[in-house]
């Protein structure tokens, strides 16, 4: 139950209060004062939503706060709701007790994108074979629907760095002029590029709080033997990394169909 102590709402007769934020965090600013002798504490106060459910997915009744005010004193105190992480954003209506007034507010739910992916880094060790198959548990802990696509992409580049890459190819041009080095430098360097990585899957929808597991085909081109290429796939606000040891010519033998999540 929300304190019944003495601090009023010290808004005007037609206010209206405003929260916004992602459903975890909604901020909004609750003008009080104290008009008793004595100093006086509040911790919570009582809400009436119809529409929204608490963090722990239970109704929400009421929300935390910290007010101490001696008499006679007024503040603006910064409070906050938290709401299921998965309320979809939009513009819900509530009411808010405080003292003996109940105070009409709004709750405007932003848009989270929050997709997390386990494990996040992939090593393969490439022969011959072009697609390599993996396993992942993903997760939707946003409040909107994410597509995933039957495809992505992401270029390989080889783990030499440039410095690296540029002495290699001196070292292989030694005896020739200086064109000659700089045409072998360019090459070892564009030599670096391996081609793209495709990903081929299952298109689906992960909606908020969706979690499952989903194979994936990993395509490769044709790579450099004894090499190690790395790749980083973008997936919303998460990332996918993946290294790719060479053992031989990768990527000669024709690559088979995605695979379906499950």
């Amino acid at each position: 139950m929300a304190d019944a102590a003495g601090i009023e709402f010290a808004g005007a007769s037609d206010s209206r209060l405003i929260f916004s934020g992602p459903p975890g965090r909604l901020q909004g600013v609750i003008r009080l004062t104290n008009p008793t002798a004595s100093k006086q504490t509040l911790r919570s106060l009582t809400v009436n939503a119809d529409q929204l459910t608490g963090a722990a997915g239970l109704p929400l009744a009421e929300i935390p706060m910290l007010a101490r005010l001696n008499a006679g004193q007024q503040a603006a105190i910064r409070s906050t709701i938290a709401l299921d992480a998965h309320t979809p954003p939009g513009s819900y209506p509530l009411t808010i007790t405080v003292g003996s007034r109940a105070i009409p507010a709004s709750a405007f739910v932003t848009e989270v994108v929050d997709f997390r992916i386990q494990p996040d880094e992939v090593t393969i060790l490439a022969g011959a074979d072009s697609t390599y198959e993996r396993e992942f548990v993903i997760e939707n802990a946003g409040n909107v629907p994410l597509p995933l696509g039957e495809r992505c992409e992401a270029p390989l580049v080889d783990s030499i760095d440039l410095p690296t890459a540029m002495l290699v190819g001196l070292h292989k041009a030694a005896k020739l002029d200086a064109k000659g080095q700089v045409e072998s430098w360019l090459r070892e360097w564009g030599e670096r590029e391996g081609g793209m990585l495709v990903v081929l899957r299952d298109p689906i929808i992960l909606g908020p709080g969706q979690k499952m597991t989903a194979k994936a085909r990993f395509q490769l081109p044709e790579l450099r033997p004894f090499r190690n290429y790395q790749a980083t796939l973008q997936l919303y606000n998460g990332s996918l990394s993946v290294s790719i040891y060479t053992t031989k010519k990768s990527g000669s033998q024709k690559p088979t169909a995605a695979l379906k999540a499950s």
